[in-house]
């Protein structure tokens, strides 16, 4: 006989597939956008007696993953100085090659590259609005902002994302000038600290890391991290069984499957 915890499990997996649609649009790397989907159903598992209309599931599962990310994204290292940004926009003299950004803009690298150079609470607002068609007032919900504040983070963000399609910073450029992109290093140097990855692959990331300007002290932090992680287990953390499991088994559907 079915529990209503058993119900409410299968709701949650149910939604599992739009929560990686959603972060998949707002981180850009596949692999992250699983493990926030993930531990937002999770977390709302455990959570799961603060939800009192069970209608309104889906609108509270993107908002605590909305939050998710921008507490993932907040020390973001290149990231655009919103500042630095304004000033140059308040200034008369200060202008851009329009037919320079549209071309970047046109290729989904340089365009990527450029929004992962915004502050996430930039950045949400204009991926949720621009790509995906929210309203002003639904992302001030998910983001738990007032509606003036929504709309000035937008405009900032769509400021802030064609200075960054319009520079070429010389850290930027130095990245840009490795075989293997740094984004692209970056998904990868999880299985390269695992030695799962195939060889030409490792060997494209050990060149990359080799001269990369920024990539090194990332790669250095996760090892040491994980050196550090193994006396933390703690068993009251351990999601039951039965959750984890359908967990995977939703990822699964959803890889198989459409996306939403």
């Amino acid at each position: 006989m079915a529990t209503e915890g058993d119900a409410f499990a299968d709701a949650l997996v149910g939604q599992l597939p739009r929560l990686v649609h959603l972060a998949t649009q707002l981180v850009r790397d596949p692999d992250q956008a699983e493990d926030c989907a993930q531990e937002t159903i999770v977390g709302a598992w455990r959570r799961r007696d603060q939800l009192r209309d069970p209608a309104a599931l889906g609108g509270w599962l993107r908002r605590s993953l909305v939050n998710r990310i921008i507490d993932r994204s907040r020390a973001h290292h290149q990231e655009l100085d919103i500042d630095a940004v304004e000033a140059d926009w308040r200034d008369d003299r200060y202008s851009v090659a329009p037919e320079r950004v549209l071309e970047r803009a046109e290729l989904r690298d340089d365009l990527e590259d450029a929004l992962a150079r915004l502050p996430v609470i930039y950045r949400i607002p204009v991926v949720l609005h621009d790509v995906l068609g929210w309203t002003a007032v639904e992302i001030a919900t998910a983001m738990t902002a007032g509606l003036p504040a929504t709309k000035q983070r937008l405009r900032r963000g769509r400021m802030m994302l064609v200075s960054a399609l319009a520079e070429d910073d010389g850290r930027r450029q130095a990245s840009l000038a490795q075989p293997l992109r740094c984004w692209r290093a970056r998904r990868h140097v999880s299985a390269y600290l695992d030695g799962e990855l195939d060889a030409p692959t490792r060997t494209a990331v050990e060149a990359h890391l080799e001269t990369c300007p920024t990539c090194p002290p990332l790669y250095a932090s996760l090892v040491g991290v994980r050196a550090t992680l193994g006396g933390l287990r703690d068993p009251d953390t351990v999601v039951e069984e039965a959750i984890a499991a359908r967990i995977r088994g939703g990822l699964e559907a959803g890889r198989g499957g459409a996306r939403p």
